[in-house]
């Protein structure tokens, strides 16, 4: 809820709907999650968060303000998971219908860290072995963790590898995640343009609406820019 670039940018609404409270409808269509947790700080300002947990009956877990990792550790621990599904909160159309391929792929793999990055930004998430996430809670010397891939992928000590995606799903140029203004007016359009039932469309049937409805594409463009100079300027790893 700190975010200075949108704030409160979680319970900004679209059908009248904050927009966390939409990627919880989401998940919820998987057939493979066991359990949704809402990972957020202990700070006061995110007790809404706690509440929309409780409000959409999935669980809440409240650590470290700053270090995302040791929050996602301590979420793991508590709720006693065995692997890890992360995902940003500001990404409302998560591609919940792959989360079945990197399960089998994990599976497979036994791979530290599982990607999805060939998905369109805002369709991402990660599949995390909470062993190598204990790791990574030893060797890094910084609890800035806002940005952590590069604690794995960097160090030569963790296998990572990347979710197979289609080629007909490639599209660099999209994105669906909110982290500026034009976001949510991206997100916006695109949710009134399809209609309430894109809760539930599949991945690629939003990605071909947006084919056909480039005008909306257009709408955030600019904030892809921003967002990666501001990426590259946080990933930095720090080892003990």
């Amino acid at each position: 809820m700190k975010s200075t670039r949108l704030p409160k940018k979680l319970t900004l609404k679209i059908f009248e709907r904050e927009i966390i409270s939409l990627m919880l409808d989401r998940l919820k269509f998987s057939a493979v999650v066991d359990d949704i947790v809402i990972a957020t700080s202990t700070n006061p300002q995110d007790d809404i968060l706690e509440i929309i947990a409780d409000k959409e009956k999935v669980l809440c877990y409240r650590g470290d303000e700053e270090d995302v990792l040791n929050r996602l550790y301590g979420a793991g621990t508590k709720h006693q998971l065995d692997y890890i599904i992360n995902i940003t909160g500001d990404c409302p159309l998560v591609a919940y219908d792959y989360i079945p391929d990197m399960i089998k792929t994990y599976k497979v793999t036994g791979a530290d860290l599982i990607t999805s990055f060939d998905l369109p930004h805002g369709f991402y998430f990660y599949g995390i072995k909470p062993a190598a996430l204990e790791k990574v809670l030893e060797i890094k010397n910084s609890n800035e963790t806002e940005v952590w891939g590069s604690y794995f992928t960097d160090t030569g000590l963790f296998k990572c590898i990347n979710l197979d995606t289609p080629k007909s799903l490639k599209r660099s140029e999209y994105r669906l995640t909110l982290d500026y203004q034009e976001d949510y007016e991206f997100l916006s359009s695109l949710y009134q343009g399809y209609g309430r039932e894109i809760v539930g469309a599949t991945t690629a049937d939003i990605i071909h609406f947006l084919d056909k409805n480039p005008k909306i594409v257009t709408i955030n463009t600019g904030a892809a820019d921003k967002y990666k100079e501001r990426w590259a300027a946080q990933n930095k790893v720090k080892l003990k």
